[in-house]
């Protein structure tokens, strides 16, 4: 492929045998009706692609679409990704019926370059022509497609072919003067390729065909088949019918694929890098109802949804109004009945069911629509601020709406689709305005959270403990998983809080409990008296201590639960040392214990389970478990039936 070579994407619109398909073919000598039918009928049923070279050396992929209401879902397939469209009338014939639904469909997915060509001229009287172009550029008018140049040819003679080729040349050139709209998005973003044809070949395999958006693609890329979810291989690429080694958004694109089969794709699917595989089967739009659809639309409603190559059935959700009236433009939801990938901005188009008419078109304001309550001042007002806010204020609705406090800075491109460059750019002012917290910047998964959020959910954790510390004065402090649930935090923001917490001297954490700072075991007037006799109690009977449930019947003036929550928090704080289940010993006990073991040891080097008996004054159902205590701690060494001091605290 010719590294500097522009390309670009043409389509054709317009009523049935009104020359399209003979326009194409004049244009670049090939033939886009491939299927037997199509010939043997003279009518389009299928897309039809085709190329040829313009006069400033770019390249053109036109993609012939048919005309007849009854492929109006492979018009539809077309028309995505058009960098100009070439709207055709017959001189002689002039505006019909596809001619009308084709520009309402343009207009509604916001298609604004374009060329009227007026076909047949060749057959057509000047008085015919003039009349036929005057009519139809009035058809224009308030549209996206008005005021566009109008070029007269004939595909039989050849005449006006040349001034439509730098007609065109002009359009694109003016196109990226003025930024006309390409539907599918800008090149600069998430790449897209809406699969409009599969098929395999002999040797290579699977092959996918589609116009390319919103970036580029790459040899040996891996993608996701969506809405499968499979991840696949790029084996191969050609743009435009020439091998290249990557294709850009807006290029003619076939993709070899390896880790599929032609019998799991259709069209609609659609490939996207791996960090892109989310997809969605509720969405709010803007709905724009064409003033031609004969019927009032009413909750409920089933519906086909176009967007990109994709037909979904969906139901219509009326958020604001009873019905829908003919010409109206209102926000409602979509129901889809199978998964989609889409992202704010998309443009779609939705026909009734039996997909004999038009209902009109939406832009898609929330990729992740929640369920609305119906009729509610909350609603109206929450899909009118989606659909007039501006980039940094979807970021802070995104993060305000969505139920988990960290989400991935990715996340955002499917409310962003734009570049990576663009899109930190927006969260590095808001973070700087103190709109956002920035989690990880540099790590390969950076997350992103409202900042009031943020400082709103520390301040629960802090009161969430400030509570429980009240309720439960002896305990060091709350399980971290408890709390986490209690407050309905989801694992990552909780861990985020936490550690933030932590860092500012808020927060201690020991093991998997979590307490204040400022938080200290408090005794009531009640339990300091328990605290005073269990000390007792246990200093006294040395390393030949009773079982707590013993201790609570030797004690029957303090209630079971004073005795644990006391004895519990004595342990906390250290003064009762733990041993093994159930074997609790004194602090200072454990400490003089250990002394006797290391003294006899560095004396006589080893140690029995027997010696230790004598030496603590005690059995061997407590001797076993305090030494395998020891040799935990690292004060002693087991070999074989003895025991040796650690290396670490010989002399």
């Amino acid at each position: 492929m010719h590294p500097d070579r522009q390309h670009l994407i043409i389509g054709t619109a317009g009523h049935v045998d009104h020359g399209k398909t003979a326009l194409v073919g004049t244009l670049t000598g090939m033939e886009t009706d491939r299927l037997k039918e199509e010939r043997e009928r003279g009518l389009s049923i299928e897309l039809g692609f085709a190329y040829f070279d313009l006069p400033d050396g770019s390249r053109a992929g036109i993609v012939d679409v048919p005309g007849h209401e009854k492929f109006i879902r492979n018009m539809l397939s077309g028309a995505y990704g058009m960098d100009l469209v070439l709207f055709v009338v017959d001189a002689k014939e002039g505006v019909q019926e596809q001619t009308l639904e084709h520009l309402a469909i343009l207009d509604l997915l916001g298609i604004s370059n374009g060329i009227l060509v007026m076909t047949k001229s060749d057959l057509a009287t000047p008085s015919e022509l003039a009349e036929a172009t005057e009519m139809t550029q009035e058809m224009f008018v308030g549209t996206t497609l008005e005021g566009i140049p109008t070029v007269s040819v004939s595909a039989i003679t050849g005449a006006g072919i040349a001034l439509l080729k730098q007609t065109i040349v002009n359009q694109v050139s003016l196109k990226r003067e003025r930024g006309y709209a390409r539907m599918g998005g800008s090149g600069d973003g998430i790449p897209r390729l809406y699969v409009d044809r599969v098929f395999t070949i002999q040797g290579f395999g699977v092959v996918v065909t589609g116009t390319l958006i919103g970036g580029a693609m790459n040899r040996e890329q891996r993608l996701v088949l969506l809405p499968r979810g499979d991840t696949v291989r790029v084996r191969g690429i050609q743009v435009h019918n020439e091998p290249a080694t990557a294709a850009a958004a807006g290029q003619r694109t076939a993709l070899n694929l390896s880790g599929t089969s032609a019998q799991d794709i259709q069209r609609g699917d659609v490939l996207c890098p791996l960090a892109f595989s989310q997809v969605t089967d509720n969405i709010d739009i803007s709905l724009q109802v064409l003033s031609s659809f004969p019927r009032i639309l009413e909750h409920w409603t089933r519906l086909r949804a176009y967007l990109g190559t994709c037909e979904v059935f969906c139901r219509l959700i009326l958020l604001v109004d009873e019905a829908l009236l003919p010409g109206d433009a209102v926000q409602v939801q979509l129901r889809l009945e199978r998964s989609i990938l889409t992202f704010r901005g998309d443009r779609l188009i939705l026909r009734d069911f039996s997909g004999q008419h038009t209902v009109g078109g939406g832009v898609v304001i929330n990729p992740f629509a929640p369920k609305h309550k119906r009729f509610t001042e909350e609603t109206i007002a929450t899909l009118a601020a989606w659909e007039e806010a501006d980039d940094a204020q979807v970021v802070n609705a995104v993060l305000a709406q969505i139920p988990t406090l960290c989400v991935p800075e990715s996340f955002l491109h499917y409310y962003l689709p734009q570049s990576q460059r663009e899109v930190t750019a927006i969260l590095t002012t808001l973070a700087r305005e103190g709109k956002i917290v920035r989690w990880d910047v540099s790590s390969r998964i950076p997350l992103v959270s409202d900042a009031a959020r943020t400082v709103e959910a520390k301040q629960c954790i802090r009161d969430a403990l400030a509570a429980f510390h009240e309720a439960q004065p002896l305990l060091a402090g709350q399980n971290a998983s408890q709390l986490r649930r209690q407050l309905a935090l989801d694992e990552v923001g909780f861990e985020k809080l936490t550690a933030v917490l932590i860092a500012e001297a808020h927060l201690v954490k020991e093991g998997n409990l979590l307490r204040l700072a400022s938080h200290e075991i408090q005794f009531s007037e009640e339990e300091e008296t328990a605290r005073e006799t269990l000390e007792q109690l246990f200093f006294d009977a040395g390393i030949n201590t009773p079982a707590l449930k013993e201790v609570v019947l030797q004690l029957p003036d303090w209630t079971p639960r004073v005795i644990e929550s006391t004895f519990f928090a004595l342990v906390k704080l250290g003064q009762f040392v733990k041993i093994a289940d159930n074997f609790f010993v004194h602090k200072t006990v454990f400490d003089e214990t250990v002394r006797l073991l290391t003294d006899y040891l560095r004396r006589h080097d080893v140690i029995t389970v027997a010696e230790f008996r004598e030496l603590a004054h005690t059995s061997r159902k407590y001797a076993v478990p305090f030494l395998e205590a020891c040799d935990g701690n690292n004060i002693t060494i087991r070999d074989d039936n003895v025991r040796r001091l650690h290396p670490r605290l010989q002399k």
